[in-house]
């Protein structure tokens, strides 16, 4: 299977847009344990997972790593490309639980693409909107 096959809105896209993003696609294995993505530190790109577990987490004020979502095949990371969201005042770091194969969209091509996109822009909000609400109730629950 293709990425095109893995990302939800791939034909809602222009043709220029898939262009964009095929030329600017890493396809990357990495092992478990590995960092993805590291806070505010970096600005990964968005990760979608082809195949294994990446886990998102955040740390307590205690030093308490605490899940806050897992990601599985087809899944899409959107706060790997944090320095994108505007509304994300906390820091998510990104690791994988098992060997896993992932495509990175890096933030910049997706930004561009998601503000001449109302699609992208749609689709984008509305799984933000729901890793968020996650994240805000599980926040109440620890801290």
């Amino acid at each position: 299977m293709t990425f095109q096959d893995y990302f939800p809105i791939w034909n809602k896209l222009q043709t220029d847009q898939q262009d964009r993003i095929r030329s600017n696609l890493n396809f990357r294995t990495v092992k478990k344990g590995t960092i993805l993505h590291n806070g505010d530190m970096d600005c990964t790109g968005l990760l979608l997972v082809k195949a294994g577990q990446l886990r998102a987490y955040i740390l307590s004020d205690e030093g308490r790593e605490i899940t806050i979502y897992r990601l599985f095949d087809r899944d899409l990371c959107l706060f790997s490309a944090s320095c994108i969201m505007r509304s994300i005042q906390f820091e998510v770091t990104i690791q994988a639980e098992k060997d896993t194969e992932l495509w990175v969209i890096p933030a910049e091509v997706y930004q561009d693409i998601m503000e001449a996109s109302a699609p992208v822009a749609n689709y984008t909000n509305e799984l933000m909107a729901s890793r968020f609400s996650e994240v805000m109730w599980l926040m109440e629950q620890v801290m």
